[in-house]
């Protein structure tokens, strides 16, 4: 279906390509997002349409709940006049989707009004004589000749400021020895940022558009960024002179929109910056005042020194960081208020809290200096306030009067945003509002940072993280696949995905190794959210000896690091109560914690505080209460067994069993990602229902899939787990727990083995 088709729907002209619809009294738009839901109800019309088809359809890549087609639709049908009750246009089909009942027809492209018709024409236009006739022919020839010389030979530069999304694209470097890199990534970067003021042009974000360095096909970027036209150019130093040319093309039908060359020496080369960047925008904007700041002027070294800074900056590991630190303040060394230095130091210093191990207050202390010496100087600096934003959200972690740092932090934010549409600020903004219990607009900014940096790993691996502590722990799971299919020999990636997925013998050797091969960031923990996941993972196999080891070395611990260590001795030895009581504690505490609040119910259902559990679960799902059936989903299923267990301990025998049975039939459909979690959910379902040779042939798959105690998901053995409970005194489980134990003792001796080289 091609976007520049229009159509007739009832009284409505739908023209998609400007997202409105048109009648003979009025006109009325719509985002683009409804547009396309709408679009595939078209496409669809007269069918039942399922919520999921037309989320996978218009969302894509993006993680999105029902609730935001439901918004969709509520546009739709307002903009048509319709009644969900009483529908003409769209009928809700109730537990499937929509259907489109109206008449769709597909109107000509060129179709305009005209004031009469061809047959109304008076005949006498076609006996005039022969010569006129030649005469227009030869007129109709000159016109289409210069129209196709315009169209195909000159950029069309007012068609520029009609389009609503781009990609730049970095720049190329001509020449022969390719030392440009720092000048061409920071050029396509000072565009970025520019374009990114204009509110109605959406900008992808240079993680994303950089992913095409090697292939610029303009139709294969339009349909993988979902953009309308690309920006790149090339870089060429002839005789002392700079060379940048630039060209704004269309993703639709590859035509060349705008084009222009700049030259300048090369001790200019930073206004040059300045001058493309003025130009660029006001291409896209020809009625704005964008004007070049005269008395600018940066020493040509000090630009230099600032290009390399952030080239090492988005590195982002501790030795880029520093790196970059040195390159900012040689920069600022010889231009003390160099705007842009200023606020990569700023953030630079933020980066090193969370990548090279300094404490929260040490970032803050060594950073905000330099944002508020930026802000001073540009007040309104996007980036400046993103910066002074991110930097707040971390001071608020350890300040005990955190709520005025986090007010204050929101409203830079907000002003950030309104200035420059940015991926990162949304990214960084996000993460204020996980602080603050905002889960709705956690992710609606996350899912707008992934819509400007589609193709960014590192985004998809973050909300994936947001995900798993809500609670969506199928979703996140799916999600961070995507992102390392997307950047698959990241080398973080092995620790990071132990916050998703559940340990397997693979992933615990991949551990030893990455230990191995970075044995001196675990030396000194210099990060410790590594060091906190190594020694997790070394301890659900009874690797002690190992994690000891990390632990002795480890300066500091997060207090959520601490308390996991606290419930994992709390669950080996027993100590129920005390469990139940942190975890109260912990929930109290962090109200909007999905994780603390499920745990709290299982401490309670292990503790025998069945009533309790009951409450805590439903605190958590509050559509349960009084509900006789519910829907299983891949994120709610091992709440919902917890739930049956917690049902047949309360007597409520019937209720319970079809909770159970409800879970069985559901795994059965293979939806649920990790495999062996559905098939030991599989046995904990009929562990309760008493079927103790389908639950212990469960087991088994599970343990034949790699399932492994995971402590930092649950602070017990299997051996012990509860759920299976009913089972435990079978001679059949009594088997399966002795082979379980044998293989866990042999993957520790594999990882001490393995580990025996770092004492050599």
């Amino acid at each position: 279906m091609q976007n520049n088709q229009k159509y007739q729907l009832g009284r409505w002209v739908v023209c998609p390509i400007t997202n409105t619809f048109q009648d003979t009294d009025e006109q009325k738009s719509i985002d683009n997002k409804s547009m396309q839901v709408l679009l595939f109800l078209i496409q669809n019309s007269g069918q039942n349409v399922t919520k999921e088809q037309i989320i996978e359809h218009v969302w894509k890549e993006s993680v999105v709940n029902e609730e935001i087609l439901s918004v969709a639709i509520s546009k739709i049908r307002k903009v048509l006049g319709d009644n969900a009750r009483q529908p003409t246009f769209i009928k809700t089909i109730p537990n499937v989707g929509y259907c489109l009942i109206t008449d769709v027809k597909s109107l000509s492209e060129n179709a305009q009004p005209q004031e009469a018709p061809l047959h109304a024409l008076n005949h006498q236009t076609f006996n005039r004589k022969p010569y006129f006739i030649g005469g227009t022919f030869l007129l109709l020839v000159i016109i289409f000749i210069v129209s196709f010389y315009r169209v195909y030979q000159e950029p069309e530069n007012d068609n520029v400021a009609a389009i609503n999304s781009i990609a730049v694209l970095p720049f190329e470097d001509l020449n022969e020895n390719k030392d440009n890199i720092y000048f061409t990534v920071g050029l396509s970067d000072a565009i970025i940022n520019q374009l990114s003021q204009s509110k109605h042009l959406k900008v992808i974000s240079r993680d994303s558009s950089f992913n095409f360095r090697a292939n610029r096909d303009p139709s294969l970027i339009g349909n993988a960024l979902k953009v309308e036209a690309i920006l790149d150019g090339s870089v060429q130093q002839l005789a002392g002179q700079v060379r940048v040319n630039v060209r704004i093309i269309s993703t639709f039908d590859g035509r060349l929109l705008w084009a222009k060359s700049f030259n300048s020496q090369n001790k200019n080369v930073f206004n040059l910056q300045d001058i493309i960047s003025r130009d660029i925008k006001q291409a896209f904007q020809p009625n704005s005042q964008s004007e070049l700041v005269a008395n600018k002027k940066i020493d040509s070294q000090a630009y230099e020194w600032f290009l390399m800074a952030q080239y090492h900056w988005r590195q982002r590991t501790p030795t880029s960081l520093s790196k970059a630190e040195a390159y900012f303040k040689h920069s600022l060394e010889l231009e003390p208020n160099y705007l842009d230095a200023l606020i990569g130091l700023a953030i630079t210093y933020g980066q090193f809290h969370y990548q090279g191990n300094w404490s929260a207050k040490a970032s803050v202390d060594k950073g905000l200096p330099y944002v508020e010496q930026a802000l001073a100087l540009a007040p309104n600096s996007p980036m400046a306030l993103a910066a002074k934003g991110m930097l707040l959200t971390i001071k608020a972690s350890y300040s005990k009067d955190a709520f005025p740092i986090l007010t204050e932090a929101k409203e830079v934010f907000i002003r950030s945003l309104a200035l420059e549409d940015s991926a990162t600020t949304h990214h960084w903004y996000s993460s204020l509002l996980n602080q603050m219990g905002e889960d709705a607009l956690v992710i609606k900014h996350m899912e707008h940072a992934i819509a400007l940096n589609p193709l960014s790993a590192s985004l998809k691996s973050i909300y994936s993280q947001y995900l798993a502590i809500r609670g969506k722990l199928d979703t996140a799971q799916k999600l961070y696949s995507r992102a390392l299919i997307l950047e698959p020999d990241r080398d973080s990636s092995i620790i990071e995905s132990t916050h998703i997925f559940r340990n397997k013998p693979s992933s615990i050797i991949a551990i030893s190794e990455w230990h191995l091969n970075n044995s001196s960031m675990l030396e000194y923990c210099s990060s410790d959210e590594y060091c906190e996941q190594v020694v997790l993972s070394y301890l659900s196999v009874g690797q002690e000896k190992e994690a000891n080891k990390i632990l002795a070395r480890m300066a500091s611990k997060h207090d959520h690091f601490k308390h996991s260590l606290t419930l994992i001795d709390y669950g080996l030895n027993n100590d129920l109560m005390n469990a139940v009581s942190l975890l109260k504690q912990l929930s109290k505490e962090h109200p909007n914690n999905y994780k603390y609040k499920y745990s709290l119910a299982i401490a309670q259902y292990r503790a025998g505080l069945y009533a309790q559990a009951k409450d805590s679960l439903l605190s958590l799902y509050p559509e349960w209460q009084n509900a006789r059936s519910i829907d299983v989903t891949t994120d709610n299923y091992l709440a919902l067994i917890l739930y049956g267990a917690t049902l047949l301990k309360l007597n409520d025998q019937e209720y319970a069993n079809v909770v159970l049975n409800d879970v069985e039939h559901f795994l059965f459909l293979d939806k649920v990602h990790d495999k062996a979690q559905a098939e030991m959910a599989l046995a904990q379902v009929n562990a309760q229902l008493f079927n103790p040779s389908k639950a212990t042939k469960h087991l088994r798959k599970a343990l034949n899939h790699g399932w492994l105690e995971t402590f930092d998901r649950e602070w017990w053995t299997l051996q012990d787990n509860h759920l299976l409970e009913p089972i435990q005194h079978q001679a059949e489980f009594i088997a399966l727990m002795q082979e379980h134990q044998e293989s866990v003792k042999k993957l520790a001796k594999q990882i001490s083995l393995r580990l025996e080289i770092l004492e050599r």
